[in-house]
């Protein structure tokens, strides 16, 4: 999908486990960046032809026989979308899968597998980074917020945690 794509305001999440237990968790080449378990854009298409279609193409996995819906309790999501939406409508699957791990080039910076404590640690570096940002906004003098934000920024792209969407629904369900 091409960067001018518009936002349909529509986005669904894969979840996969290992036989451990963890999660497979990518590192996002582009904006929002952090790390995040595969997903992507619906585009028109139904929530469960996109789970199949972006695990696939995020982590050269397959999904194996019927995606698990997760319920969620807020499935709509207020964060800023790199193709102009304000918020996303989500599904949310828990897949079986197949495969050899290939993370895509293009999609990400990699790929590994996460214990739930290791994600406990991403979530901190996630909330303290949502945290300085938001008190950067009281800045003393207003023309400084910009300056401290890109600064904030910087730091987040060369270390970061979870995508801060990620973070919410792995609190949501239980899993941080």
């Amino acid at each position: 999908m091409s960067e001018e794509t518009v936002c349909d305001n529509t986005s669904v999440g894969v979840i996969a486990r290992d036989d451990s237990g963890r999660i497979l968790l990518i590192e996002r080449k582009k904006i929002p960046f952090g790390w995040a378990p595969p997903a992507g854009h619906c585009d028109g298409a139904s929530y469960g032809i996109t789970a199949f279609k972006e695990f696939e193409e995020e982590v050269g996995l397959r999904i194996i026989g019927a995606p698990k819906s997760l319920v969620l309790k807020n499935p709509r999501k207020y964060f800023k979308c790199r193709r102009g939406g304000e918020y996303h409508d989500w599904q949310i699957f828990e897949v079986s899968w197949e495969g050899s791990l290939v993370p895509s080039v293009v999609e990400t910076n990699g790929a590994r597998w996460y214990t739930t404590e290791e994600m406990k640690v991403l979530a901190d570096k996630t909330a303290k980074y949502l945290y300085r940002m938001k008190l950067a906004e009281k800045a003393e003098e207003p023309s400084w917020t910009k300056g401290i934000q890109k600064s904030i920024e910087k730091e987040w792209q060369a270390s970061h945690g979870l995508e801060p969407v990620w973070c919410e629904f792995f609190h949501e369900l239980g899993i941080i």
